[in-house]
């Protein structure tokens, strides 16, 4: 055995030092060990834990682990005998090794862990049948001693016991109180867990914690009986006790080993708050323990500038958190845990006059005392940790006197006293953290005063009758002081570099978007008081913005920017400015010089507000002369920073499109030759670069000015003449690049840019472009052409140029349609991935949407070469539903397949509703119709998906439509082969489907799809062939039995059906004949 033991070490050993070999022969060691449980005991005898060597802490480790993931901890019920001795002797091992403070003294953390994880189980298993006092026993082996009997000699080895009893509680929580699935995975780790088990830990669980709360278990039927004993004597008080002790013999400030160790208590204790009886959470000495520990916190390192006397500044190196500060935090997370427990409402407001919490705030933060313990006032005083986790526990007070004061109201017509005390203690403690200088802090009571404004604006009458004095209403006062906090918590610190991607500046910006919400609140509920402030704070900077400091103009502008967000009702722009007093503000705006402001955000964000109340400029166009000239100039898309040239080209976009044609139409040949200047500058001038993404901006601006703004049409064209004549000469340029082959993806990207320039420019017109311009876009058009033919294999290019085609289609009218064969061509050259497929398959849509019959001349020569695509993307061995002979796809693999052939079923079925049919007999494709009808069949009836199925289905409904009137210009052959068809495999195809037990009609899209089909059947009946045939047709395929129904289908009388079609007199009553034959109603 000795020598099993020894290899086995080694082999634990090279396992801890990452070697996979060692671990595999490990887990074949344990797997054909019958005795796995008894040698990691040996194991953990032999060394003597914690006295060995560091080299065995792993082997220690591995032994608990094993048996933590053993059957010892995994017995059937309490009927299962088999591991209660073996439990029994590991109890005793531990117990006897962690009383030696040797031991404790050298044992690791993370075996420290793992032996309270083993010691809670045991709880788990064994309390209180066969461990009655496993507390008492832990305390007594671990020979703590809590009180005045501790000596400064055995101040650290008492305090080695605590944690360690610590450890042990926090496994309690751990793998009891509150299990996480970590805990049963891990126990589940070396063999599957039976139900059974499962069902045990979970039951044993529950009866821990009820017998720690005082219940006793029956023995005989293993049942819960109600508590016998005095609160104060079960084992959960003891516990409590114990960690009341051990919080209040170590408030020793001189001592950070002692505080320590309190904090450390403390953070335990928070784990138990929540579900121990609340007599033992609220127990008067714990409260006022938690309570002065809140005043421990330890001041923040603070010096005071030289060069500013009157400011304080925190030293730049954050100080580690010390002891007394943890400490505070954590007292100030068990009061939080305390406050927030789940009662009524009358018991609430009871917990909240008898704890006393808000009374002891207001005293250690100095608002009704003379001493400071806790400064949540000054930035710095106190350390940080304490004042975010006194700010957390301000806000849960706040939720909860709230909730309480708005049931008294509510009731009672008025709250009690206390509560109206409380509230307005716990909203100058709220107001006060809003109003510190940290995000963390201030960010913390973000919810209780958003709260508070909610219930001010329901109960404003209740909170100015009990509130109010000397004539001033509450609410009021409320809102400006809320105001001004806002107004300097929103401003940005001044070393703030405005990069969204920093973590730091992010946190930053999230906090002041929440402010931000709260502004908008306000705004809601009292915006006449907002525009006083904003006039204050506008008649509080200088006369010259552009001087202004750049916190305090950004955040006036920030005020007037969101103002609209919050002005009901919406659009809340529009609102705004029907606000006279807003509307001088925006005036006074576009007249200053805030336009010359040397921060680039202060102009970027004076843009913004200015295309967000771009109203006012539609209707007072002079306003517009500062502002275009500070876009298009060095303030704007020629300022030094690339984020401001960036942003200025998208504003002056959206600026051009809120101002409108009318008030625009004095700066058109300004704006565009500026921005011709900027997208082709001469040699001579000196242009900041514009990215290519932002000049497609300038490009879609300079078409809405010529495109709108009421310019003559010889205006118009050599406008559009003069900006696209240099675009097109520089891509003849790249195109005669000899590089151009080499390095495709370098000039195809350039090219795809230009490509996207001329679709945004034509953007600008809406409607139909004057002829000269049509000539220049037309030429443009054939420039791209050029394009697509030299780097067609470029997918870039592809889609760039199928969605020039889309704008042209608009722009250009019918005069694109001899072009459009062309391009056809080069995008099927190289149609090879699902976006060309949905790129040309728009394409044909919208052609045959604006052209109608027209189209059939363009799309003629393409029709087959893209379905023929369509059918090659498709896996040559896969079907979307396998037949025999086929292999079934993965499901990621169906779904591409299905979203390539929806594009060609919804091609075919705008062909066949937008009246261009004809393009299916013409000489091109007249050979292939059965092929296309198949195809389409096939997805009818095969293809699962509902919504492709009622596309293929509205397909044979539309020819069926077209091709069964008289003097139909369809050749006579192809017409009656069509309805050959629809007799003999559609009609077929469609009733297996619509009757197979799978079709639930019950659904909405497979019902629209059963209603399709009426409309086939209808039509048949209606066709030129005569309802003769139509009768006899069906009449024989229903009653046949070919179709091989199952389920309430089958049970249908066929005679009943057959003449339900034969009599039916519309599409409704074809539908209503399916649905009674699907569901077996005609018997």
């Amino acid at each position: 055995m000795e020598a099993y033991l020894t290899q086995l070490e080694s082999i634990i050993q090279h396992a801890a030092a990452g070697s996979p070999e060692a671990s595999q022969q490990l887990d074949v060691e344990r797997s054909r060990s019958n005795c796995w449980n008894e040698a990691c005991f040996e194991l953990l005898r032999r060394r003597g834990w914690g006295t060995a060597a560091a080299q065995h802490d792993a082997i220690t480790f591995y032994a608990l682990t094993s048996l933590q993931r053993s059957s010892l901890f995994r017995s059937e019920g309490p009927s299962d005998n088999n591991w209660f001795n073996l439990r029994a002797q590991l109890r005793t091992l531990i117990l006897a090794t962690i009383a030696h403070v040797p031991a404790l003294q050298s044992m690791p953390s993370f075996v420290a862990t793992k032996v309270a994880v083993l010691l809670a189980l045991l709880v788990r298993e064994d309390y209180p049948t066969t461990w009655s006092s496993p507390f008492q026993d832990m305390s007594n082996s671990l020979s703590i001693q809590l009180g005045t009997n501790v000596t400064a000699d055995t101040i650290h080895a008492n305090n080695l016991g605590i944690s360690m009893y610590l450890r042990f509680l926090d496994a309690i929580s751990d793998e009891i109180v509150y299990p996480s699935t970590d805990a049963d995975q891990d126990e589940r780790s070396s063999a599957p867990m039976s139900a059974a088990t499962a069902q045990h830990i979970s039951h044993r669980r529950e009866s821990v914690k009820d017998v720690l709360r005082g219940f006793l278990i029956n023995q005989g039927n293993n049942e819960l009986v109600q508590a016998s004993k005095p609160l104060e004597q079960t084992d959960a008080a003891q516990i409590m006790g114990s960690l009341f002790q051990a919080i209040s013999s170590n408030l020793d400030e001189a001592n950070a080993e002692k505080l320590e160790t309190a904090g450390r208590a403390a953070m335990t204790l928070t784990r138990y708050l929540s579900w121990v009886d609340i007599q033992l959470a609220t127990n008067e000495s714990l409260i006022k323990c938690l309570l002065f520990c809140l005043g421990l916190a330890a001041p923040g390192n603070v010096r005071t500038d030289g060069a500013n006397d009157d400011d304080d500044a925190i030293d730049d190196e954050d100080d580690d958190t010390k002891p007394g500060t943890t400490l505070s935090v954590e007292c100030a997370n068990c009061l939080r845990e305390i406050v927030t427990r789940g009662m009524d409402e009358k018991k609430k407001e009871e917990l909240l006059i008898n704890l006393g919490v808000i009374d002891a705030l207001c005293s250690l933060t100095g608002l009704t005392g003379d001493r400071v313990q806790l400064d949540i006032t000054n930035s710095g005083r106190t350390q940080i940790d304490a004042v975010i986790a006194a700010a957390e526990l301000i806000n849960a007070i706040g939720l909860e006197v709230l909730t309480c004061w708005e049931i008294d109201c509510a009731q009672k017509g008025s709250p009690s006293q206390a509560i109206m005390l409380f509230v307005t203690q716990s909203l100058e403690l709220t107001l006060t953290c809003l109003n510190y200088d940290d995000v963390d802090v201030s960010g913390a009571v973000v919810e209780i005063i958003s709260r508070v404004l909610v219930s001010v604006e329901k109960h404003q009458a209740y909170w100015n009758n009990i509130y109010g004095s000397n004539g001033e209403t509450f609410c009021n006062k409320l809102i400006q002081r809320l105001l001004t906090i806002l107004h300097e918590r929103m401003k940005y610190p001044a070393d703030f570099e405005f990069d969204y991607e920093d973590d730091i500046e992010a946190e930053e910006e999230m906090y002041r978007t929440q402010l931000r919400k709260l502004y908008q609140r306000i705004v809601r509920f009292k915006h006449q008081l907002v525009l006083e402030f904003m006039r204050q704070c506008f008649s509080a900077l200088p006369q010259s913005l552009a001087a202004a400091a750049t916190q305090d103009v950004e955040v006036a502008l920030r005020f007037v920017h969101h103002y609209g967000e919050g002005r009901r009702p919406a659009p809340g722009a529009n609102s705004a400015l029907k606000d006279p007093p807003f509307r001088e503000i925006i005036m006074a705006l576009h007249l200053s010089n805030v336009s010359s402001h040397p921060h680039r955000e202060v102009l970027l964000l004076y843009y913004d507000l200015s295309v967000r109340y771009a109203k006012i400029l539609k209707e007072m166009p002079d306003l517009l002369s500062n502002l275009m000239g500070a876009l298009s100039g060095s303030q704007g898309l020629q300022h030094s920073h690339p984020r401001v040239r960036s942003r200025c080209c998208y504003l002056l976009l959206r600026m051009v499109k809120s101002a409108g044609g009318k008030a625009m139409r004095s700066y058109v040949e300004v704006v565009v030759q500026g921005i011709q200047g900027l997208l082709f500058p001469s040699e001579e001038t000196t242009v900041l670069p514009i990215e290519p993404n932002d000049a497609l901006y300038l490009f879609e601006t300079t078409g809405i000015l010529l495109g709108s703004t009421g310019l003559d049409d010889d205006l118009q064209q050599r406008c559009a003449t003069g900006v696209l004549t240099p675009h097109v000469q520089s891509i003849e340029q790249i195109l005669q690049s000899p590089d151009l082959h080499r390095d495709v993806d370098t000039y195809a990207e350039q090219l795809a840019m230009s490509i996207s320039a001329i679709a945004q420019l034509s953007k600008g017109w809406q409607g139909h472009p004057p002829p000269g311009v049509q000539n220049v876009l037309s030429a443009s058009t054939d420039i791209s052409l050029k394009v697509l033919l030299a780097l067609s294999a470029s997918p870039i290019v592809r889609n760039r140029t199928a969605v020039l085609l889309q704008r042209m289609i608009l722009s250009l009218g019918q005069g694109i349609l001899p072009k459009i064969p062309d391009f056809f061509q080069a995008l099927l050259s190289n149609c090879t991935l699902e976006d060309d497929v949905l790129d040309i398959s728009q394409l044909f849509n919208q052609l045959c949407i604006k052209f109608k019959e027209n189209a059939v001349p363009a799309i003629d020569s393409s029709l087959l070469p893209f379905l023929q695509k369509v059918l090659a993307l498709q896996l040559s061995e896969t079907s979307v539903v396998p037949s025999g002979n086929s292999v079934a796809p993965p499901p990621h693999v169906v779904t591409e397949q299905l979203s390539v052939r929806k594009q060609a079923f919804s091609t075919l079925q705008h062909i066949a509703t937008h009246n261009a049919s004809a393009v299916l007999y013409s000489e091109n494709n007249v050979g292939s119709i059965a092929d296309i009808l198949r195809l389409m069949n096939d997805g009818a009836t095969v293809v699962p998906e509902p919504v492709m199925k009622k596309t293929c289905t509205m397909f044979f409904g539309e020819l069926a439509r077209a091709w069964a009137q008289e003097g139909c210009p369809a050749p006579v052959h192809v017409r009656n082969g069509f309805f050959d068809f629809i007799y003999e495999v559609f009609v077929p195809g469609m009733l297996h489907c619509v009757l197979d037990s799978s079709f639930n009609v019950k659904d909405a899209n497979q019902y629209r799809v059963l209603a399709e089909f009426g409309v086939v059947l209808w039509l048949l009946k209606r066709s030129y062939r005569g309802n003769a045939e139509f009768n006899s047709r069906m009449t024989e395929l229903v009653r046949s039995g070919k179709l091989n129904l199952t389920g309430s289908a089958a049970n249908a009388c066929l005679d009943l059906i057959a003449n339900g079609f034969q009599n039916a007199s519309s599409e409704k009553e074809m539908d209503l004949c399916l649905k009674a034959w699907k569901e077996g109603k005609v018997q």
